[in-house]
């Protein structure tokens, strides 16, 4: 009885984005890159390819919208990589796979793309996520980098289709997390920067992926709650002891991410700290959302958070997590909501 109550916590858990996308100590196998054969490309002109689209209903997402209020603003959110079987030695996700499908709805859009169901108009693709193993040197060097940019290509060509048929002229909030992320950083870099429709961007919200004060030439950091035309972006971690920390195994290596550009997801601006008081809310693996139960202790190029102030029996459940990587939006998921609808007003407003 003890040991079906544990899987049925895991389980929850692992729905809820708080456990490690992959464990580090996993061992990938891999067919030859050039004997790989991708799947039929999406076609972004048919709801089929969309995991989330205005005219396709999603049970997933339904219960997060509020028609009444929302703006004249359109949402464009990149799920990340859920694609993790270390047994499958494919390069690339089957988008037209059943349970590959489930699980975007079930996990990313459920957890995180909710988050700005409210705002606007959403719409997230389906794409040829690159396996997690592509973020290993040895595979990034030997198939990775081709798998990375096939993905790429896929939400490329749906943000395409997105401005040509769906957008209407609107304002644009561009979203991702970890690889949806570093795709959103991409298209940022190939259609924002600079160009003209950097003009209708509301805010880019760049979650769990680095980003650095290289990366853009005209677009910045926002530290302010309610600036507009530029971005935000974080990577979260559980403050523990050294030894701890040294002991878990993270999504994002502290190393990898030394130099990056970190916001505060609760104040929205230059503070390196929040209060519980602040926190509007984590959304957790029951729906609900739990106010005051997060709070900031530090940021440097990330950002330190202690156990959720939640209740004991949640709290040792929580405890057992040490990688807060997938935990990134949940965590902030109402403060990100009612920040994405400032913004989307100040827009609007100006």
């Amino acid at each position: 009885m003890k040991r079906y109550f544990l899987i049925v916590i895991l389980l929850c858990f692992s729905s809820c984005g708080l456990l490690s996308e992959f464990n580090n100590a996993s061992e990938y196998s891999s067919e030859e890159y050039g004997n790989f054969k991708p799947s039929e490309p999406p076609n972004y002109n048919k709801l089929d390819s969309w995991a989330v689209h205005p005219l396709k209903k999603n049970s997933e997402i339904n219960s997060f919208i509020n028609q009444n209020d929302k703006l004249e603003v359109n949402v464009f959110f990149i799920h990340p990589t859920l694609f993790w079987d270390n047994k499958n030695t494919s390069w690339n996700s089957d988008i037209y796979d059943p349970k590959m499908r489930d699980f975007v709805s079930s996990s990313s859009v459920k957890y995180q793309a909710s988050a700005w169901a409210s705002v606007g108009d959403l719409y997230v693709p389906h794409y040829r996520q690159a396996h997690i193993r592509v973020f290993r040197e040895s595979f990034w060097l030997n198939g990775g980098e081709q798998a990375y940019e096939l993905a790429y290509n896929d939400v490329r060509n749906a943000f395409k289709i997105f401005l040509e048929k769906y957008n209407n002229n609107k304002p644009i909030i561009l979203a991702g997390h970890s690889q949806g992320a570093g795709h959103a950083k991409k298209i940022l870099q190939e259609f924002f920067d600079g160009k003209p429709l950097q003009n209708k961007l509301v805010a880019a919200y760049l979650i769990g992926t680095k980003i650095t004060d290289k990366d853009f030439v005209n677009l910045r950091l926002m530290d302010s709650k309610d600036e507009t035309g530029g971005f935000v972006t974080w990577n979260t971690y559980r403050l523990m002891s050294e030894r701890k920390t040294n002991k878990a195994s993270l999504t994002v290596d502290r190393d990898w991410i030394k130099g990056a550009l970190c916001s505060n997801p609760i104040t929205w601006d230059n503070n390196k700290t929040s209060t519980y008081e602040e926190h509007k809310g984590f959304l957790y693996f029951n729906k609900k959302i739990y106010p005051n139960t997060v709070k900031i202790e530090d940021i440097d190029d990330k950002v330190y958070v202690k156990l959720p102030k939640m209740g004991i029996l949640k709290k040792i459940l929580v405890s057992t997590v040490k990688d807060y990587h997938k935990a990134d939006i949940n965590l902030f998921w109402e403060d990100i909501r009612i920040n994405s609808i400032d913004r989307s007003k100040a827009f609007l407003n100006r």
